[in-house]
């Protein structure tokens, strides 16, 4: 599908033209499929949608499970999760909550640190379920939709041509089917 997009000037969807067709994927479809919150940041953000008044430092849910780390990596992370059992009901929702932000809402590496404004964001689980996931989900699976043919990787060992989708790809995937 990628590969019959269509050139067009509005950078907030994507275009691709399927036997004589135009099909658009906006962030309406991307909120249909998923279900997530769409709609633009809150005051409280910034453009890039971290909350502007966030305490500096460590949030107690990090120090409290993972002691002397200032940074906690995405693997750390799962491996933590994976590894241990978290008794405290209230933490441990706490903890997958950055778990599925992190791994299906805006998935990356797991090479790449958990952003730290997601510690803090999570002390208050009315400020993080009225966080608009869907609108920050969308612009990240859309930018890497849109580099995925530019930047195309070569596996040596095995003489293959790829090319990595981060951010919500099964939304585009299931729009695809539809």
């Amino acid at each position: 599908m990628i590969l019959k997009e269509v050139f067009h000037l509005n950078p907030n969807e994507m275009m691709f033209k399927v036997h004589e067709t135009l099909l658009k994927f906006f962030i309406s479809d991307f909120a249909i499929i998923t279900g997530l919150n769409c709609a633009e940041y809150p005051s409280f953000c910034n453009e890039d949608g971290i909350p502007k008044q966030l305490p500096f430092g460590s949030s107690w849910l990090c120090s409290k499970y993972f002691p002397g780390k200032s940074s906690i990596y995405r693997g750390d992370l799962y491996d933590f999760l994976d590894q241990n059992q978290v008794k405290d009901d209230t933490d441990a929702i706490k903890l997958v909550l950055i778990f599925i932000v992190n791994y299906i809402l805006l998935s990356k590496k797991d090479n790449k640190l958990v952003d730290k404004y997601l510690w803090h964001m999570v002390d208050s689980l009315d400020m993080f379920g009225s966080f608009p996931w869907g609108w920050k989900s969308f612009f990240l699976t859309l930018d890497y939709l849109k580099k995925a043919l530019k930047g195309k990787q070569t596996d040596s060992q095995q003489d293959v041509i790829y090319y990595e989708l981060f951010g919500f790809p099964t939304a585009f995937q299931i729009w695809i089917y539809e």
